[in-house]
């Protein structure tokens, strides 16, 4: 692997503002490097109908010299607890995977065995990585579940009992506040319940939201989407986007120019195409992320449609770890407003025959409408839910449904009709 591919990949990560903050601190260190604001011409736009890459399968590992973030980002917090507990440069490859893998509220959003595919390591390996960053901060991350986080954090602040255990386990119980029937199951009086779902309130569900501000960071966004001769057209932001130009006039002394000017010179090019590099391939995903959402992003549609980074990595050749990295902190001006990359993602359902899979979302939105349209007194079970969506040509389980209406934060039915006879007239 080349030095200029190796930084490249480092940049992958870097959003506007922390490729210039990265930038700027390799100018100490070669006189010959000036950076300048981008014009915005045409190697710096893409129109959004996708296109293939140079950039392939890289080093994970190159991201912990190459890629440093700001410091109140959730990817930069966890980067600099990998080089601090983790020293074996096979562990920090796996634990950079799956800091890839984050999702923005700081669960893990891929399977253990896929991570360990993309590796090349074993099951037991990547598990052993994962434990490790499971004792990270904030308290929670990396976890698979809401169980799973929210042990994590009953385990740090102890003691983790058996009571809090089988707690953790019937969180469908503690959801429909049958605290009696979940005092049973645990062995033990509804006070002792009462005293653990107290330290459960205490807890954060999502425990790396707290680094966003207002779901937005706050800067300038990275690129920009606009409407050119009826297309769309994906654009790098001039305006925050920092450019490397090679001086030629560094005030060096004769001596030192004949000894060194040769290697700065190398280097200062060097970094200048693999910020080009790096701008080619956030382009190229980029515009093929619009392409397949442009009915999202236009607003003639309310839904993501179902695209995964794989998806897309298939698109414009590229890995899908380049992807993931890519859309890791990157946001793009559009008519709905600047939003980030990986929210564009969407997981999506099956659907019966040669139909398109339906997007989580539109799935959700759908579960929602069910429910605030269900006659009063007679609420709909998940049951019922499940069979309504089916006529849908969704194709659904009966526990996926629980799950979405879980997320959605609506209580089940049999909790919803108990509300329903106490307030009869509401």
């Amino acid at each position: 692997m080349t030095p200029q591919l190796r930084q490249a990949i480092g940049m992958l990560r870097l959003n506007n503002s922390e490729l210039r903050a990265h930038l700027k601190a390799q100018i100490g260190t070669n006189p010959l490097i000036e950076i300048r604001q981008a014009d915005g011409g045409g190697e710096n736009r893409a129109p959004a109908r996708g296109g293939s890459g140079s950039l392939g399968a890289g080093d994970a590992g190159m991201a912990l010299t190459n890629a440093p973030a700001a410091a109140d980002s959730l990817q930069s917090s966890i980067l600099q607890q990998i080089q601090l507990a983790i020293r074996d440069p096979r562990r920090q490859t796996i634990a950079i995977a799956f800091l890839d893998a984050l999702e923005p509220y700081g669960w893990l959003g891929r399977e253990l065995e896929a991570i360990a595919d993309e590796c090349d390591c074993s099951f037991e390996d990547a598990e052993a990585v994962l434990a490790v960053l499971q004792g990270f901060e904030p308290s929670g991350i990396f976890a698979r579940s809401l169980k799973e986080c929210l042990s994590l954090q009953a385990r740090d602040e102890g003691p983790l009992d058996p009571i809090m255990e089988t707690v953790l386990g019937r969180l469908d119980l503690v959801a429909a506040g049958d605290l009696a029937p979940l005092a049973e199951v645990c062995g033990c009086d509804v006070e002792a319940i009462e005293l653990r779902l107290r330290r459960l309130r205490g807890f954060d569900p999502k425990p790396g939201a707290r680094f966003q501000e207002d779901g937005l960071p706050p800067r300038g966004p990275d690129l920009t989407l606009e409407r050119v001769s009826g297309a769309w057209q994906v654009k790098m932001n001039s305006s925050t986007l920092p450019m490397v130009v090679v001086s030629q006039d560094a005030a060096w002394d004769q001596d030192v120019r004949q000894l060194y000017l040769a290697e700065a010179q190398t280097i200062a090019s060097g970094l200048m195409r693999a910020v080009e590099l790096r701008n080619a391939n956030t382009l190229s995903v980029a515009a093929e992320i619009v392409r397949r959402q442009t009915m999202y992003l236009s607003r003639a549609s309310e839904a993501l449609v179902p695209l995964t980074r794989k998806d897309v990595a298939e698109a414009v050749s590229l890995h899908e770890s380049t992807v993931s990295r890519v859309t890791s902190g990157m946001t793009i001006d559009t008519p709905r407003g600047v939003l980030e990359l990986a929210k564009l993602f969407c997981r999506g359902l099956a659907a019966p025959g040669d139909a398109e899979a339906v997007s989580v979302d539109a799935v959700q939105d759908r579960i929602a409408a069910m429910i605030r349209a269900e006659p009063a007194g007679r609420p709909l079970s998940d049951e019922l839910i499940t069979t309504l969506l089916r006529k849908e040509k969704i194709e659904i389980q009966r526990r996926t449904v629980a799950k979405y209406r879980g997320l959605l934060g609506i209580p089940s039915s049999s909790v919803r009709r108990r509300a329903a006879s106490k307030n009869p007239d509401a």
